[in-house]
């Protein structure tokens, strides 16, 4: 036998395979993820070639991090980000793949503080559940391990997509309400100028608007940013807040878009404690489908954007970008993508103008 080290790249090119799909096999990361020919094929040719797995410091760790994703969120208060994470999580587990979900609150020294631990730690992939704030540090970590982000398009990201349509989702909802007779809506909405989603479904409620004579959109939006508020009820607040404002009354509004179910919530339970009846005096239709927004006594309409389907198809992206992994620039370069379209949830609280004519 040659005195000369046998290394991952001799294997890998005696079994005809990339060298992370050797660096997985052998250190037995997601071996479910590979078929079983390829796995004894990698093992035989290690055998064969006296290949020694080095010694590490600190080994167990190191080998348990390399079985981690790091999952971004910007907030974990709001409850859309926890039931998406549960949805990740449990795709994950199925392939022993283990979750760490960090919070960067729209901080840019945060996100790329994250990155970079999950870089260190030798994780095998980064998932974002936003639009990211931080595009060069998400470009940076895209040349070093899989990054999938959960959001709109982004024209500026190296990232692999699963992408969330948010301006459909906000014409979606103007189209529900115009059809139930409302020709004067009000959008409340916290600011729009730091949320890419948030400023789309704007966009999308008003372009629907737009295209049906007599109707009008006042937007009355909230300024505060997430740190004028610690409590973890912050779009609840905003909204029980905004349902208050005299704008309100003054646009002659009929119906309300919330620019989230927490923000329609927080609304509705404002307009109630003032006699106002739902949908009677308002109707009012939300985002996210959120657990709760289907109980008897909430009962909110709302715009689904299929949050099971995002995580399953950010982890059969993640896991196909894990099995292809290879040294060509052209294949690393290319980019995936996929995209959900969201739905209507019709329930109680909103309901025909009673001026509507049939």
């Amino acid at each position: 036998m040659s005195s000369k080290k046998v290394t991952m790249t001799d294997i890998a090119n005696a079994a005809g395979v990339s060298q992370s799909t050797v660096s997985h096999i052998l250190r037995q990361n997601n071996l479910s993820s590979f078929p079983s020919q390829t796995i004894e094929r990698v093992m035989n040719c290690a055998s064969e070639m006296g290949y020694v797995m080095p010694r590490r410091n600190n080994s167990g760790a190191v080998q348990n991090m390399n079985k981690c994703i790091l999952v971004l969120a910007t907030s974990m208060t709001y409850p859309y980000y926890p039931f998406l994470l549960h949805c990740i999580e449990s795709e994950a587990l199925k392939s022993n793949i283990k979750v760490v979900c960090c919070d960067t609150y729209h901080s840019k020294e945060l996100e790329e503080a994250y990155l970079k631990m999950a870089l260190d730690f030798k994780f095998i992939a980064v998932i974002y559940l936003y639009p990211p704030d931080n595009f060069e540090a998400l470009n940076r970590a895209v040349a070093s391990m899989p990054v999938i982000t959960i959001c709109d398009k982004l024209a500026e990201s190296k990232a692999d997509q699963v992408e969330l349509d948010n301006y459909k989702s906000g014409y979606l909802a103007a189209e529900h309400l115009i059809s139930l007779g409302h020709r004067n809506i009000a959008l409340l909405t916290n600011s729009l100028e730091d949320s890419i989603a948030r400023s789309l479904r704007a966009k999308g409620a008003m372009s629907k608007v737009e295209e049906m004579p007599g109707c009008r959109l006042t937007v009355i939006a909230h300024n505060k940013t997430i740190d004028d508020d610690n409590s973890g009820n912050t779009d609840y607040n905003y909204g029980y807040q905004l349902a208050h404002d005299k704008k309100l009354r003054e646009c002659e509004a009929t119906a309300i878009i919330a620019i989230n179910d927490m923000v329609a919530i927080g609304a509705m339970n404002a307009l109630i404690g003032q006699g106002y009846k739902i949908p009677d005096d308002y109707s009012i239709i939300g985002f996210d489908n959120l657990i709760y927004t289907g109980l008897e006594r909430v009962s909110l309409t709302t715009i689904d954007p299929h949050a099971d389907l995002l995580a399953m198809t950010a982890m059969n992206v993640l896991m196909h970008r894990i099995n292809t992994l290879s040294p060509d620039p052209l294949i690393a370069s290319t980019r995936f993508k996929a995209e959900t379209q969201p739905r209507l949830i019709k329930r109680n609280s909103t309901g025909n103008h009673q001026n509507f004519n049939f």
